[in-house]
């Protein structure tokens, strides 16, 4: 704002002025009263910076000028305070208008007692806004400065929690605390989770938001309430459910769960449930190695042969029913029998006894997890 103030501006100014202690006082009034953000704040406390920041608006408007440097520096460092002080931005906002409805109010009341022209009045109103707008920009810019360090260093102090949660690395006493702090109910039972971030980049915006996500070895990782699922996209391995002392032992699971799911081509959300012995294929590879040797590497690798070997995977997986295997392979239920007896003439193994066929089911998915799918 630049403009010359007229004798009788000034004169209604000076007026305002000299009642500017009664002024803050009801404006501080109203603040605590409307708004109960500001009604734990001592009323001197509020009153300080409010006189400030009114006297620095009076002065701006008596002598016709812009604000100083200082002054909108002095602003930006009220709008720190105030976020500091938990207030809102929005019932910062609140406040500027109780303070500009009652400073505007005192210049009509001192317009009318100096008998000003309406002209005046107006001109004054129109400067007071002025300076205002120029206020609220470094008071709002302070405010939300201060907003966003605290948000960042609540999003560190969560993650620093979730990894120290998933790796194990605090005291149960600590781990307490900390989950106390965060409003994590100690008591109750969480899922760990892990996913690739280079497969599922949208997983750390999508899964659990607002949640406890962090990162691990390049991983996305986390933990949920046990009722509640991580979403996300790409691959996600999902621990059991676990108290939060217990939560790395879950995590550890997650992991496996991801390692497995990559390795036999699964996807979406994959827990021990879906997975059922898999992690233990993949991790136990000489075993496979062994059972393979065993039970299909001398069979070759013929088109027959892969035939024969899907129709005893399928055998397996229905429950060793002739009849299930023949109508998910739609072939005839004696087309079943032969094949499950070439397999069991050129491997020697009895698909009728219980470990054996584990070895053998074990072995046809250890070789799957070790070739691409076919076409």
């Amino acid at each position: 704002m630049s403009r010359l103030s007229t004798a009788a501006e000034r004169r209604a100014v000076a007026r305002v002025r000299r009642r500017a202690p009664e002024l803050v006082d009801r404006i501080v009034a109203r603040a605590r009263a409307e708004m109960s953000a500001y009604a734990p704040l001592p009323a001197a406390t509020i009153a300080a910076s409010t006189a400030s920041i009114v006297d620095r608006l009076l002065t701006a408007l008596h002598d016709g000028a812009p604000m100083a440097s200082e002054d909108l520096a002095a602003l930006r460092e009220f709008g720190e305070i105030r976020a500091r002080q938990g207030v809102s931005l929005a019932d910062v906002q609140n406040g500027w208008r109780i303070a500009v409805r009652e400073i505007l109010a005192e210049l009509s009341a001192a317009a009318g007692e100096s008998e000003a022209a309406d002209r005046t009045l107006l001109r004054l109103t129109t400067a007071l806004l002025d300076l205002v707008d120029a206020a609220v920009v470094p008071y709002s810019a302070g405010h939300r400065d201060v907003e966003i360090a605290a948000a960042r260093h609540d999003e560190q102090f969560r993650a620093e929690f979730t990894r120290a949660a998933l790796l194990g690395t605090l005291g149960p006493a600590d781990l307490r605390i900390r989950a106390q702090q965060l409003g994590v109910d100690p008591e109750i039972e969480y899922r760990a989770y892990r996913a690739r971030a280079d497969e599922s980049r949208n997983a750390g915006r999508n899964i659990a938001p607002r949640g406890f996500v962090t990162t691990v070895d390049g991983d996305i990782a986390g933990f949920v309430e046990k009722s509640r699922s991580p979403g996300g996209h790409g691959i996600v391995g999902l621990g059991p459910p676990a108290r939060l002392e217990d939560l790395a032992r879950s995590f550890r699971l997650a992991g496996r769960m991801l390692t497995t799911a990559q390795l036999f081509g699964r996807t979406g959300t994959v827990d021990l449930d879906s997975v059922g012995l898999l992690p233990a294929i993949a991790a136990d590879t000489d075993l496979g190695a062994e059972l393979v040797r065993r039970y299909l590497a001398s069979l070759g690798d013929g088109e027959s042969v892969r035939t024969v070997v899907d129709t005893v995977e399928a055998y397996l997986d229905t429950g060793m029913r002739v009849e299930a295997t023949a109508e998910r392979l739609v072939v005839h239920p004696n087309t079943v029998r032969y094949r499950l007896g070439r397999f069991e003439e050129l491997t020697g193994a009895d698909l009728r006894v219980a470990h054996t066929a584990l070895q053998v089911w074990w072995a046809i998915q250890y070789r799957k997890a070790q070739r691409p799918p076919r076409r």
